[in-house]
């Protein structure tokens, strides 16, 4: 693991200015949850190939396991994962993403306000969702607070490799803002 410590490799910027300027990214677009076919399929391809229903998986998943000696492999695949649920959704760590569906674009939002300095500005291309989650009212109504543009789209010209059916959004907030108000444009 190579943990990053936003404080202690900045800390002069934070101390001289309290934080980042500007903040741009394309975080991941990744939900975390456990997917054991992508890891059982690398070993055993008939299981996509074939695309075997979760009761073929189920019925050999441990002679996978057993013939092909993945037994810490699978098992650290399930721990880390979990693990990293865990952290996401823990009250201390992400307040904002409590009860939220773990997805890694969300976790990346609350820690950039946390690096930005009042009136820094943070941009973040991301999947949709942050707006029509049903459990995300904490970390939604963080974004409103700080939302500035909101540009929603959906790949209708495929340029990007994620499906043509797939919305997305570029979302710019600000920190220090009043009250809620932005602009919007969609399709």
């Amino acid at each position: 693991y190579r943990f990053f410590h936003w404080e202690l490799e900045y800390a002069d910027l934070f101390e001289r200015r309290g934080g980042f300027d500007l903040t741009i990214g394309n975080p991941p677009w990744t939900k975390i949850e456990w997917e054991e076919i992508g890891l059982l399929s690398d070993y055993e391809p008939r299981i996509e190939v074939k695309e075997w229903s979760g009761e073929m998986i189920d019925r050999n998943r441990m002679s996978i396991i057993e013939e092909r000696k993945i037994r810490e492999e699978y098992l650290s695949e399930y721990e880390s994962l979990r693990a990293l649920q865990k952290y996401l959704n823990a009250k201390q760590n992400y307040p904002l993403l409590q009860n939220v569906q773990a997805n890694l674009y969300k976790a990346f939002m609350p820690r950039a306000w946390k690096n930005s300095c009042e009136g820094g500005v943070t941009a973040f291309i991301t999947q949709d969702g942050v707006y029509n989650d049903t459990k995300g009212k904490k970390l939604r109504k963080e974004c409103y607070r700080r939302l500035n543009y909101l540009f929603s789209f959906q790949n209708e010209k495929r340029l990007f490799p994620i499906g043509h059916t797939r919305r997305f959004e570029l979302q710019v907030f600000q920190e220090g803002g009043g009250e809620t108000e932005f602009d919007f444009l969609s399709n």
